[in-house]
């Protein structure tokens, strides 16, 4: 774990979830979601039907609408989100496991999917064609990873001086770190 601000500080009600596919952002935002209070699930607000994206004022528009609660945790990585409201958060947390953790966590995942024909956002669902396609969420997890990296440093260098909380946590399993993100 590389935590950039110390702790000590306030509870966190507004967590904001940032890291690249398979690193389970999901799985923290669901341990640190409070009942009545799902995690805001970006992926969810993002993807309409046939892995087609909603317009962005639309996204945007739908983060602002959930955002209005005194507490939410927000588990996603979309530029523009990320962008217009992540400084409104209490704590940022970059889930940054190595790539030999998150990408076997997310062909397996990939694969139960496409196996069980599980329904995604906007009515979808894996193909062999999403599973090993040139839109694959495999690839594109390589294709990226570099990028958010560099994405989520930049986003932890601007928010370094505002008194947001922030927790670099480059492990493998994050339930070793919901008992440091006091709620």
């Amino acid at each position: 774990m590389n935590e950039v601000n110390p702790p000590g500080g306030p509870p966190a009600g507004k967590v904001w979830i940032v890291g690249g596919p398979g690193c389970g952002k999901s799985t923290l935002a669901g341990l640190l979601a409070e009942p009545g209070a799902p995690p805001v699930r970006l992926d969810a607000l993002f993807w309409g039907p046939g892995w087609t994206p909603v317009p962005e004022d639309r996204f945007l528009a739908e983060i602002q609408k959930a955002l209005e609660a005194q507490r939410w945790v927000v588990d996603g990585q979309f530029p523009a989100a990320v962008a217009a409201y992540a400084h409104t958060a209490d704590c940022v947390v970059w889930v940054d496991p190595p790539l030999r953790v998150s990408w076997p966590r997310l062909l397996r995942r990939t694969l139960r999917r496409w196996i069980t024909r599980e329904e995604l956002w906007g009515g979808t669902r894996e193909t062999l064609w999403t599973v090993v396609g040139p839109r694959s969420i495999l690839w594109y997890a390589l294709k990226v990873r570099a990028e958010q990296r560099q994405a989520n440093l930049d986003l932890f260098a601007r928010l370094s001086e505002t008194g947001v909380r922030l927790i670099r946590f480059r492990g493998g399993d994050v339930r070793n770190l919901v008992g440091r993100i006091a709620r």
